[in-house]
């Protein structure tokens, strides 16, 4: 079939008939819906990339699975060097676009945990994972990723929520499928892709068996819906004020199953409960890898726009300013260090695909999410309190207004109002704006808190050996219990 172009993408689209809520009411075309137009124009910009020759090389690959080319979002990275190159295109990519969608890894993590269920139970996961790659390959077809259940109440368990459909579970088995109940959170895009693709959001227990589920199925499947926010950015475009959002979001959605069937061919896990710490320890490096080097990624925007703003107010060479934009350099150079050098101690799993290393990905990623919300800050204050308090693009588009603002709201000698006003609406998009907000919330809550990231690196990190050592040389015996 090829690969998509994003008008093909498209058309695909309109095929389709999600049952989608946004906006206070129901919508029955997401192609033409207002809402959607931010989030459709920045996936078909995604497809149209693999038709560009400056990026083919980056979003094309050869896929032994089906013998012919596919997109960077359904290609199986099979060895550290393809892991490396899939960060590297995120870092170069997300500097100019703040997003590339990588989620893509949710693929390459199931394909370990299914491989870890057959070997261990003799089922048919693996192969069904398998076809539902080669599907996608060969269509050229998106999907999101539906892992966070709502939860409810945080200190209990799934099986023992107050309401059982908290998080997602299985409630009918039969000879055809199963059918599931329960909702996913934070399921980006969904409405504007062709497949939700499930998996359990944490360790479970015995007794939570029902929970322990994944599958794939396409978004307009019977009893799915889609309660959906708009992305972040104005429905009309502002070319000055807001741009950044006004080209750049994604829709989010909570994602409700009402006794969804699913056939087993699309089922990857159903009930093998043992194998859900498999599943985190493998998607945890490697969702905090691709997180690292889009947060490394969209610091170093905040780094530009901070060299250029004290360079536009005439403070570029003041001390302070200097070793302010060297820290936010330091801290985007230490999480991009850390992707690279957890995928570079990455091990091979017996399926095939390299795993990265867990301690590093979240220790890098823990430090540079922290750091880029302070960075936030630190940009605001370089460029000053006019980032919230400036007059509008509607005001500096009126003829009457316009001369004041071009006179009062000039930098240094050299530097035009609009050149510096355009800079500053910038900065008011991704730092004071309802997309600023995003950036936050992805920065805190993507990919696991920062809490998640302090849990795997203690839990994987040797402390009894580090203890060992000391002893060693302190020349200390193990202490007996008790004495």
């Amino acid at each position: 079939m090829g690969i998509k172009t994003g008008a093909e993408y498209l058309d695909s689209l309109k095929r389709m008939s999600p049952e989608v809520y946004i906006g206070g009411e129901k919508i029955n075309n997401v192609v033409e819906n207002k809402y959607f137009q931010i989030s459709l124009r920045e996936m078909a910009k995604f497809y149209d990339w693999a038709h560009d020759p400056e990026k083919e090389k980056d979003f094309v690959f050869w896929s032994p699975l089906v013998e012919e080319r596919v997109s960077f979002w359904t290609h199986l990275r099979r060895t550290p060097e393809e892991v490396r190159k899939l960060i590297e295109t995120l870092k170069k990519n997300n500097a100019r676009h703040f997003c590339s969608m990588c989620m893509i890894t949710g693929l390459n993590v199931l394909w370990a945990v299914t491989y870890d269920i057959d070997q261990a139970r003799g089922t048919q996961y693996h192969r069904r994972l398998q076809d539902f790659f080669r599907e996608l390959q060969r269509n050229d077809l998106r999907y999101c990723m539906g892992v966070m259940d709502p939860k409810g109440d945080r200190s209990l368990p799934p099986h023992r929520q107050q309401d059982p459909d908290l998080y997602l579970r299985v409630v009918d088995r039969n000879k055809d499928g199963i059918v599931v109940r329960g909702a996913k959170i934070h399921t980006s895009n969904a409405p504007v892709t062709h497949f939700i693709f499930t998996s359990p959001s944490g360790v479970l227990q015995e007794a939570d068996r029902d929970y322990a589920v994944s599958f794939a199925i396409p978004t307009d499947t019977k009893g799915l819906r889609f309660i959906t926010r708009p992305a972040p950015g104005p429905l009309a475009a502002r070319e000055m004020e807001s741009p950044v959002s006004s080209r750049i979001g994604f829709v989010e959605s909570l994602s409700v199953f009402d006794d969804v069937f699913v056939p087993w061919e699309r089922v990857f896990m159903c009930g093998e409960w043992e194998f859900t710490k498999n599943l985190i320890g493998y998607f945890s490096p490697y969702v905090r890898i691709c997180k690292g080097a889009c947060t490394s990624a969209r610091t170093d925007i905040l780094i530009g726009a901070a060299a250029l703003i004290a360079d536009y107010n005439g403070v570029g060479r003041a001390g302070h300013i200097r070793e302010k934009i060297t820290d936010m350099i330091m801290a985007s150079e230490i999480g991009w260090g850390c992707a690279l050098g957890a995928v570079a101690n990455s091990y091979m799993h017996p399926s095939g695909i390299p795993v990265p290393d867990v301690s590093i990905s979240n220790a890098g990623l823990y430090h540079n999410r922290l750091r880029f919300i302070e960075f936030l800050g630190t940009l605001q204050e370089i460029a000053g309190g006019i980032v919230t308090t400036m007059p509008g693009e509607g005001e500096y588009l009126n003829g009457e207004t316009r001369k004041d603002m071009e006179k009062y709201l000039k930098g240094r000698e050299g530097v035009s109002a609009e050149d510096r006003l355009r800079l500053l609406y910038f900065i008011q998009d991704i730092t004071a704006s309802r997309f600023g907000g995003y950036l936050v919330a992805s920065a805190i809550c993507a990919g696991g808190t920062p809490e998640t990231n302090r849990v795997e690196v203690f839990r994987n990190y040797d402390l009894k050996g580090k203890i060992d050592n000391v002893k060693s040389w302190c020349k200390i015996g193990d202490i007996i219990p008790g004495s």
